[in-house]
């Protein structure tokens, strides 16, 4: 390959690896987001639990209001658990793709550096 083909292989692959780490980045952003809703869910079983050990119920009527906080909690951390398992996935390919992108930009760019050196030692 030319000096100039390397080169525009070289934008391909820099171009490349900025959308790799925009996309990680992206995919952190939504990772906070979810690890605020998890904390939000938490707080709210928390304070519904208060709520309900606060309150002068019958005892039947306290179970069901215990068991169906449960389940609202244990349903919206499911939720969230799993969607921040799929996202892990995601980010760990977008890693590995990032790492390849990462060893072929350093070998084009080796590659370039030699083309230059072999090009001038031949005014040298």
């Amino acid at each position: 390959m030319s000096v100039s083909s390397n080169q525009a292989r070289l934008m391909t692959l820099t171009a490349r690896q900025h959308d790799l780490e925009l996309r990680a980045q992206e995919m952190s952003a939504q990772k906070m987001i979810w690890t605020m809703q998890t904390q939000g869910v938490a707080t709210t079983y928390s304070k519904e639990l208060s709520r309900i050990s606060a309150e002068d119920w019958t005892d039947e009527a306290k179970s069901e209001a215990y068991d169906k906080a449960l389940n609202t909690y244990t349903l919206a951390m499911i939720s969230l658990s799993s969607k921040e398992k799929l996202l892990d996935l995601e980010l760990t390919q977008v890693n590995t793709e990032h790492s390849a992108v990462k060893t072929e930009y350093d070998a084009v760019k080796s590659l370039i550096g030699d083309n230059v050196d072999k090009s001038f030692n031949v005014f040298g």
